[in-house]
């Protein structure tokens, strides 16, 4: 192998926590090393190096609003269960036993953790068993050897691995300790589980009680730093999963529940997924299998300790149903709800750019940039090798941090791939930026990832009601590209020639050949807002009779003024005198003035610190019953928001259209 081939496996391989500059220094450096020759080899299966991210080439000026039709999958493609499993394969067995329980061990489950392999002999016999079952690892040559993580690579690929080491030898009391961490994409689905797996220091604590106080300090930090790798794994991974011998007996600490051992250091962060029996012995449970608790991506379906190997502990098993947080569909923000409801649509924001890997092309386009888990999440993305464009509608610290980091798209920038932009009104004819989409060209993945906000990239959306679509279809994905790279031309940037290397990508996003690319007039032509506006096209189809029960229309919208809000609050006054069942949600900005244009109708409305800007429909429609219909992630319903930069997304799944009327009966209820 030679030393660029080692170079491009240790950056599929290694994937520090996202530091920002510091990061990016220290992988050039460190890649630069290892073309001369001088870097240690870390042990994996099946990597391969990503292309190079496409760049655009259009110079088109953005176009007003426009409707963008999304497909949802009939059948997406979901992950099967998922079944981990950890297993302490005893060094005191000799090579045919030991690969015997080996051979058994791979028949449990898709991916695990195994312990005690500190002899070389037993790590070259363990790599030739996996190479002849297909199967993965992680096993670095310089620390952690004996704790590895194994896959099935039929399934799954490896991203990056890491290795931490917990605390030095000391002879007659304990070998040198580590943690052991990798992320597989999911072959089929693209989909991102990680896996950690440590063993810690033997016999600290007898039946969970802090026996030896020369050993408890020891275990007490690894579960400490154990916990931390666990916490960082999850703000990159869908599906955490971590196990290992932890040498303390949950049978009894469940119980006593002492300081610094498992269930206190750990139980609130994490579920023990393990069935409440012996793995070594009928009655100590020393080998832990465990998920984030909250929002963890993962639920177990059964679990089990397989009993007749010859080691003396037993593999516990764990079968999960992995749930998605990026699958189609809609998403909202409940600031009444539980924590993870109230970061909902932001964790799928983070989710969707965390998940991305070199090769990956990561597009933002916001009003306003001023949350710094986003910013955070970019500037990590940069570092390692993703390429990130930011467009951004106004000036912000976080904004101008990210020009730093990933430059202004000017000729002499050293990554020409990469920049975060300002394209203000002045760029726009007097319009203004309203889009709210992240995009994600997944050379990896089975599809593109688009994810449609309703809200500025601030910290306050957190405490609103906003929502989300995020979408698969390649069609949705091309549009909401080009109107992106539209506002990055606007605003000057010197983009480079364009290589395609994802045929789900168009070549010119100007030019684009899919019949629901959206097109539209020009910013500042001067239209009436009655002319080509989605909003109240989409009230011309509604219809108010019919065999059914009265068509439901719903609106959600947090600014709503001037003579185009006139006109759509006097079709849905119209619609309500008409038989339609018609609600609204304001924000507390709307003006008095449409309020009580439809009070005086008899549309019932209530005001709420929403975010978002939504049109439901269910019922009557375009001379049909039955239909479902729901317009969201569109600008604001005012005058100056009809020549905006901004596209409204319309959803004409039955499912998703009821998860917005659900949504709405909610929000009405807890507002």
């Amino acid at each position: 192998m030679t030393a660029q081939d080692q170079a491009r496996r240790l950056r599929d391989v290694w994937r520090p926590a996202p530091t920002g500059p510091l990061t990016r220094s220290l992988t050039r450096s460190l890649t630069r090393s290892l073309t001369a020759g001088t870097a240690a080899l870390l042990l994996g299966i099946g990597l391969a190096a990503p292309a190079t991210a496409a760049a655009p080439t259009t110079q088109a000026t953005p176009t007003s609003q426009a409707t963008v039709p999304v497909t949802v999958p009939a059948e997406p493609v979901t992950s099967a269960p998922f079944r981990a499993f950890t297993f302490n394969v005893c060094h005191c067995l000799g090579p045919a036993k030991a690969m015997a329980d080996v051979r058994r061990a791979l028949t449990l489950g898709d991916a695990g953790g195994l312990q005690e392999f500190s002899d070389a002999e037993d790590r070259r016999n363990l790599m030739s068993v996996l190479q002849a079952a297909d199967w993965g690892w992680y096993m670095p040559t310089t620390g952690g050897g004996a704790i590895p993580i194994i896959w099935d690579r039929a399934r799954f690929r490896l991203l990056d691995g890491r290795t931490i080491k917990v605390h030095g030898s000391e002879p007659g009391v304990t070998p040198a300790r580590y943690i052991n961490s990798v992320r597989l994409r999911e072959i089929a689905t693209g989909e991102v589980f990680g896996l950690i797996n440590t063993h810690t220091i033997a016999q600290a604590s007898k039946d969970a009680r802090l026996s030896d106080m020369r050993r408890i300090p020891r275990l007490r930090k690894h579960l400490q730093l154990l916990r931390a790798e666990i916490e960082h794994m999850f703000t990159t991974t869908e599906h955490v999963f971590a196990g290992g011998d932890l040498n303390v007996n949950y049978l009894a600490d469940r119980r006593r529940r002492n300081a610094g051992l498992p269930t206190s250091a750990l139980g609130a962060l994490v579920r023990f997924d393990m069935p409440l029996t012996g793995s070594r012995g009928p009655t100590s449970l020393l080998d832990y299998t465990m998920t984030v608790r909250d929002a963890g991506g993962l639920a177990p379906t059964s679990r089990r300790v397989v009993r007749g190997f010859a080691s003396d502990h037993d593999p516990v098993v764990v079968t999960y149903q992995p749930a998605s947080l990026l699958t189609d569909g809609p998403v909202f923000n409940d600031p009444s709800g539980t924590p993870a409801e109230q970061t909902a649509v932001r964790d799928r924001q983070l989710r969707a750019i965390r998940n991305a890997e070199p090769g990956d092309l990561v597009r933002l386009a916001t009003a306003r940039l001023t949350d710094p888990l986003l910013e955070a999440a970019l500037a990590g993305a940069a570092a390692e090798g993703v390429a990130v464009r930011v467009v951004a509608g106004g000036t912000s610290d976080s904004l101008a941090r990210l020009q730093t980091a990933l430059g202004t798209g000017t000729a002499d920038d050293t990554d020409p791939t990469s920049y975060a932009l300002v394209c203000g009104t002045e760029r726009l004819g007097g319009g203004r930026h309203e889009l709210e989409v992240i995009t994600v060209d997944r050379l990896a993945r089975t599809t593109p990832l688009t994810v449609v906000g309703s809200a500025p990239a601030s910290p306050a959306s957190t405490t609103g009601w906003t929502t989300a679509f995020l979408s698969t279809d390649p069609a949705t994905h091309a549009a909401y590209t080009a109107e992106v790279d539209r506002l990055a031309a606007a605003a000057g940037v010197a983009l480079p020639p364009t290589t395609p290397t994802d045929p789900t990508t168009p070549t010119d996003p100007t030019t684009p050949t899919d019949p629901t690319t959206p097109t539209a007039p020009a910013a500042g032509t001067g239209a009436s807002p009655a002319q080509g506006d989605p909003v109240v096209d989409a009230l011309a189809g509604v219809g108010c009779g019919g065999t059914q029960a009265p068509t439901v229309v719903r609106a959600v919208v947090r600014s709503w003024a001037g003579e185009r809000g006139r006109v759509i609050a006097d079709r849905l006054a119209e619609l309500r005198r008409a038989g339609c069942d018609v609600s609204t949600v304001t924000g507390p900005g709307v003006l008095s003035g449409v309020r009580q244009r439809l009070t005086a109708a008899g549309v019932p409305v209530a005001v709420a610190k929403v975010a978002q800007t939504s049109l439901v429909v269910s019922g009557r429609y375009g001379g049909a019953d039955g239909a479902s219909r729901a317009w969201v992630g569109g600008p604001v319903w005012t005058d100056s928001a009809a020549t905006s930069s901004a596209l409204t997304l319309e959803v004409s799944d039955p499912a998703a259209v009821q998860a917005y009327l659900d949504a709405f009966t909610d929000l009405r209820a807890t507002r």
